[in-house]
């Protein structure tokens, strides 16, 4: 496993975990693109684990109160295509899940400064996270 506190490789697949809330399989696109709206916490970007830092994708259910882990799906996201978009991904070590990364661009400041470009992301992020979802909500 790679040590969470390098450089994400252009390799990578990173994990998004999506509550069930934000996940429609009824749709074209079921990751709905406000998975990937900033907290107003995350000033530092949203939340991704780095798959090449668990031993499983699972593993970064362990963030989530168990009660809570049933409900997220995980989606893969290629970092070489988030390279492509402009968007940088930073490891954030966290004390309870190795491989804790954010995308910087992906923050609650520069969403709520341009709203439009944030959203056009977002969608993007979707439309990708819908293509590599490896774990449905239950």
């Amino acid at each position: 496993m790679t040590p969470d506190f390098e450089p994400v490789a252009p390799d990578e697949f990173l994990i998004r975990c999506v509550w069930r809330d934000y996940y429609d399989p009824a749709v074209p696109v079921p990751v709905l693109a406000r998975a990937f709206l900033p907290r107003k916490d995350e000033t530092d970007g949203i939340s991704v684990f780095r798959l090449a830092c668990v031993s499983t994708a699972e593993d970064v259910l362990a963030v989530f109160a168990a009660d809570k882990r049933d409900g997220y799906a995980l989606a893969l996201l290629p970092f070489a295509v988030l390279i492509g978009m402009g968007l940088t991904v930073t490891p954030a070590s966290i004390s309870t899940v190795a491989g804790h990364a954010v995308i910087q661009e992906m923050n609650v400041d520069r969403c709520k400064a341009d709203k439009k470009w944030c959203d056009g992301i977002r969608q993007q992020l979707a439309v990708l996270a819908s293509m590599n979802v490896i774990r449905l909500p239950n």
